[in-house]
């Protein structure tokens, strides 16, 4: 009896070991044109093994890149495509760049080191001064959401000027914060003033059907 762990590895375990053997007999017709019409039925029998494929885009090409993995690039047919280059097939990718940089304040996120520094070169006054604000309000509604903490002006423009490195030359007055309504404490509000409505509806009922059945 032959096990697997005595046959060779599989290319694309995915198709299973019977399509493997397919591919391998097809690799060793001496026919061109024979093993061109041969890949051709391999390409469908691919298909009816994962008709989900066909919903990805270029599915065909796929197949045929499949084909040739499995052939071990050893298969030379007239196909739809270019035949892959087994180092393009096979190259690592390129790590992704992180950024390493730390934050002074990470309670606000590296985003708002982004927008500091851009409101540093800004050049305009008016629009200059409008940004800074946005950022300011930024911080505010931030540290309220995220910390439950109630920031000042003074320091949030001692935050600023730390985190621009002392390019933005503020002062608290000068500041103009918009802070959002806390949506969460009211809507907890509201469902205790319902809660609290339905109970003392409850009651009253209640004390009406006392108050009939006193009646008898």
């Amino acid at each position: 009896m032959e096990y697997n762990t005595q046959r060779p590895d599989l290319l694309l375990s995915e198709y299973g070991r019977g399509m493997q053997k397919m591919v391998d007999k097809v690799v060793a017709v001496e026919d061109r044109d024979l093993r061109s019409k041969l890949s051709v039925s391999l390409m469908n029998v691919m298909i009816n093994l994962n008709p989900a494929i066909k919903d990805l885009d270029n599915y065909q090409q796929k197949l045929w890149d499949h084909l040739h993995i499995m052939s071990d690039f050893k298969l030379d047919i007239d196909g739809p495509f270019p035949k892959p280059v087994p180092e393009q097939i096979h190259q690592k990718p390129q790590p992704i760049p992180y950024n390493n940089v730390r934050i002074k304040f990470r309670f606000y996120g590296r985003n708002l080191q982004y927008m500091v520094d851009r409101a540093t070169k800004v050049e305009n006054k008016e629009i200059k001064d409008s940004f800074i604000n946005m950022i300011a309000s930024f911080m505010t509604n931030s540290s309220r959401n995220w910390n439950n903490e109630n920031l000042t002006p003074d320091v949030i423009t001692e935050h600023l000027k730390t985190l621009s490195k002392d390019k933005l030359h503020l002062n608290s007055e000068d500041l103009s914060i918009h802070v959002e309504k806390d949506i969460k404490r009211h809507t907890g509000h509201f469902k205790n003033n319902n809660t609290s409505n339905r109970n003392n509806k409850f009651r009253n009922n209640k004390n009406r059907n006392r108050g009939k059945d006193s009646r008898y």
